[in-house]
Order: structure tokens, then sequence, then C-alpha cells
């Protein structure tokens, strides 16, 4: 009947299908690359959705100014927003997991992450 709460047996069903997901979506997310840019190009790293960083590329006007201080700063800067994007990613994967189980709970999922804001230019996609 409608107003009941779940019994026991759909709880489980129900913890089973979220822990199922979850698992799809970690695998999901290890698959994941997020690419970020500074410097208008200057700096490019690739970062796996499990925060393993897996490329850094500069272009070469980097080297032809010969200026380290801005170079280190730059791939500071893109490594700690594409670690940004990644965690925004994961938070928006881990609430649309969650937001069934909570819903079947009679609770409000929470609010999904948005890619981070700067000067970082990004794309996340599989691997």
């Amino acid at each position: 009947m409608a107003g009941e709460p779940p019994n026991l047996e759909d709880l489980v069903k129900q913890t089973q299908e979220v822990q199922r997901r979850l698992v799809l979506a970690q695998a999901d997310l290890a698959e994941t690359e997020v690419t970020g840019t500074a410097g208008g190009g200057l700096v490019t790293v690739t970062m796996t959705g499990s925060g393993e960083v897996t490329r850094v590329a500069f272009d070469q006007a980097v080297f032809d100014e010969g200026d380290a201080e801005s170079l280190g700063a730059l791939t500071l800067a893109v490594i700690s927003q594409a670690t940004d994007a990644i965690k925004s990613l994961t938070t928006e994967k881990m609430a649309a997991v969650s937001a069934g189980f909570q819903a079947a709970l009679g609770t409000r999922a929470g609010s999904q992450g948005s890619p981070p804001a700067g000067a970082l230019s990004w794309r996340a996609g599989p691997a």
C-alpha cells in the first residue's frame, strides 16, 4: 500500500542495488580522464579519475622565456585545478548513486557539484 514504510527485504534489495551502482560509478571514475591547461595552453596536465597524473606537457614557449618560477606556478595551478575537477566529478557520480537509496528512505539527495571555476580549461571523458 502507498504510504507504508518499505519492508526489510526491500531495503536489502535497494542497498544491494546501491552497492552495485557504487562499484560501477567507481569503475567509471577510474577510467575517466581530466585534461587541464593553464597559461593559454603553455602547461597541460592529464589526470585520471583516481587522481593519478598521467601526462604533463609544456609548450616550447615556456622554455624560450626561461622563467622557471612562472612555469612552476602554472604547473601547480593546473594540477590543483584538475584535482578540483576530479573531486567535482566524484561528487556528481556519488550523488547520483546515493539519490535512489535516499529517495527510498524518504530523504533528499545532496547537491551535485559543478566544474571548478578559474583559469583552467578542462574536459572529462573516458580514458
